[in-house]
């Protein structure tokens, strides 16, 4: 069963692949951006240890920081396919960065984890020779990337989480933290029909932890829920969709957060606002008007924050 259900994994990721190649070959791009492709953010040669960055042509002085983390099941993407997306928000007036990280099966998610705060360690050091104003950071990402955008606010807090995963704590604090259509649960999809969620379910344990995946380290402390309590994390934005076949991780998340001490702010869509805003509309499909609104709106939330940490000193 587990062999036959990586096949089916595997298969769905290649067909999304094929899909988002057609998309992205179709779409329009935002226009008015600058962009500085395959940066390395580490020096082993590794292209997926490589980075975008992504500026409004002719914009002078520093600009706020967006940093954003693909999607992909964890299994798939890499720095370019957001990057109409990143465009888009770079647009508005915003330094931009998108990173690639290594995938799995290739690497486990404490691997991942590792990844993504080298490129963001690459960014504190070199991102003020770019024009990026690392003392306003909105962290996000999508589906899975929500996911290690999560994961990565809450290690950025927590000397026990850093221990766990290997990582050292960056010198910048985020600003705020943004989760769009998050699969922040990993030990219960609860997006497809039992016992095939099940078994989807453990086969991607597997893949994230480790073929022993329950007597690993990061078991239990890799989802949103149990990496989050007692942290002091910054101000975070949640967008969701009725239509998105993962809602129920995202409901999940809103609930989580609407009983707990954070500081959180909802975009939700609804079945009766259109059919189409299924899964990531806003990051796959940034020339919508509901994703212009969507990321008008997320940006918004950035710049509330950005001015309530001024108001603060």
């Amino acid at each position: 069963m587990g062999y036959l259900t990586r096949m089916l994994i595997e298969k769905k990721w290649r067909e999304n692949g094929r899909k988002d190649a057609l998309r992205l070959a179709r779409q329009p791009r935002p226009e008015g951006v600058a962009v500085e492709t395959g940066l390395a953010y580490l020096p082993d040669g590794d292209p997926m240890h490589t980075l975008n960055l992504y500026r409004p042509e002719g914009a002078q002085g520093p600009l706020p920081t967006v940093v954003d983390i693909h999607g992909g099941g964890w299994m798939y993407g890499d720095r370019e396919l957001n990057r109409n997306y990143c465009m888009a928000l770079a647009a508005q007036g915003y330094a931009v960065m998108g990173m690639s990280y290594r995938l799995l099966p290739q690497v486990d998610l404490r691997g991942q984890v590792q990844d993504v705060f080298a490129s963001l360690r690459w960014l504190e050091e070199h991102g003020g020779e770019h024009g990026f104003d690392l003392s306003r950071i909105l962290l996000t990402g999508d589906s899975a990337g929500g996911h290690l955008a999560g994961l990565t606010a809450c290690i950025q807090k927590s000397p026990a989480l850093q221990a766990l995963y290997g990582v050292q704590p960056l010198k910048r604090e985020f600003t705020a933290l943004a989760i769009v259509h998050g699969v922040c649960d990993v030990y219960r999809f609860a997006f497809l029909r039992p016992p095939f969620d099940q078994a989807v379910s453990r086969e991607y344990q597997k893949l994230l932890f480790g073929p022993r995946w329950k007597l690993s380290p990061l078991y239990g402390h890799a989802s949103f829920e149990d990496t989050a309590p007692g942290l002091d994390l910054p101000p975070i934005l949640v967008i969701a969709s009725e239509p998105d076949r993962y809602y129920r991780q995202s409901r999940r998340l809103i609930d989580y957060l609407d009983r707990s001490p954070w500081e959180h702010e909802v975009i939700l869509w609804k079945w009766e606002q259109g059919e189409r805003l299924t899964h990531v509309f806003e990051v796959g499909w940034w020339d919508w008007p509901e994703s212009r609104e969507t990321n008008r709106r997320m940006l918004d939330f950035f710049d509330r924050q950005r001015e309530n940490n001024n108001l603060s000193f």
